[in-house]
């Protein structure tokens, strides 16, 4: 398993705890004194922006924000391109849940990865895989990687159960790794 690229673009199905994980992230690279800047590229969810932003401030991370934006692709190029600029050693980029049956929205994905990975080479997509979803975890993966290069998992709500046995199953037959587990809405 390989370390993680300077830009990592948060993605997965709606309620999986993409910003909640990209806060996450934020403190785990910062702890290791790294420079973090996150990137709040969900244009859809009302709360999301004002979520990261509470997050960013108890953090002290740096975060590049549009609200009057409902473009995500835009947002994700001025934060990265922001990140980029300024030298920081990671970017987060937290997008919009979004259906895998939805080509759309799925399209839309796409497109900011495009973006992303035009101003910078090192970028990984890292999937949000709530631990609850069992089988239907698989097909998301495999939805997903139709359109973007899928890097990693990150297995969130462990704290609510005991299962999260899709994450082997997705290691084995799509040679994806976990990379993290999140348990708790607490920054650990």
């Amino acid at each position: 398993k390989k370390e993680l690229n300077k830009v990592i673009l948060l993605v997965g199905i709606n309620g999986t705890g993409k910003t909640t994980s990209a806060a996450k992230l934020g403190g785990y690279f910062s702890e290791k004194g790294e420079k973090v800047s996150l990137v709040a590229a969900d244009t859809y969810r009302a709360a999301a922006v004002e979520q990261i932003q509470i997050w960013a401030k108890r953090l002290d991370l740096h975060l590049v924000a549009n609200e009057k934006s409902l473009d995500p692709a835009s947002v994700a190029y001025d934060g990265v391109s922001n990140g980029v600029l300024k030298n920081y050693d990671r970017i987060i980029v937290d997008t919009s849940g979004r259906l895998h049956n939805s080509p759309n929205l799925m399209k839309e994905l796409e497109k900011i990865y495009k973006v992303v990975s035009k101003l910078s080479p090192e970028v990984d997509v890292m999937m949000t895989i709530d631990a609850n979803t069992g089988q239907n975890g698989m097909q998301q993966v495999r939805e997903f990687s139709k359109y973007i290069p899928i890097s990693g998992i990150i297995l969130t709500k462990m704290d609510g159960t005991s299962r999260g046995g899709i994450a082997l199953q997705i290691m084995k037959e799509l040679d994806i790794h976990v990379y993290f587990i999140g348990v708790g809405e607490q920054v650990d």
